[in-house]
């Protein structure tokens, strides 16, 4: 009976010690930073633009976060401007890094802040599949560009 209980006592101790790692790789996930480096324009037509856009990704963890496939979409002054994707990748403890995504956007809602020069507020959001340990999680993700980043995204340099 003894080494049942010693048996017992290790697994629970091995299932609490996984549910801790999962929970601040979670957390951590949750933590990322995203931001727009650069986006350019590669190709216009009549009703779309696709762009080429730079992301950058930091992992405030010390373990590495596998990141799935993400679709997401910028909106412009709460008008979905947008989708795109961005392929899976892995980011390095404590550390960042750079990823190419695609963005198709709608020149309708693109034109209306070209023409004016102005800068609309704009958002990314999405949602992530992060690979944690043994398990995947979801996690919804909202950035908010600054001034500056938005205005080189809506009018392309």
């Amino acid at each position: 009976m003894e080494r049942r209980s010693k048996v017992i006592i290790i697994a629970v101790c091995v299932v609490a010690a996984v549910g801790v790692f999962a929970y601040s790789q979670y957390l951590s996930a949750t933590h990322t930073s995203i931001s727009i480096l650069e986006s350019k324009i590669i190709q216009r037509n009549a009703n779309n633009s696709l762009y080429n856009m730079t992301l950058q990704f930091q992992n405030p963890s010390l373990f590495p976060i596998n990141v799935g496939q993400t679709d997401f979409v910028i909106s412009a002054n709460n008008e979905n401007l947008g989708t795109g994707t961005l392929q899976p990748l892995v980011i390095p403890p404590m550390g960042k890094i750079f990823s190419q995504a695609s963005f198709t956007a709608d020149n309708t809602i693109l034109d209306k802040y070209d023409k004016s020069n102005s800068v609309p507020n704009v958002k990314l959001t999405g949602t992530s599949k992060y690979g944690i340990s043994i398990i995947s999680v979801n996690v919804p993700f909202t950035y908010y560009p600054t001034e500056q980043e938005a205005s080189e995204f809506i009018h392309g340099s």
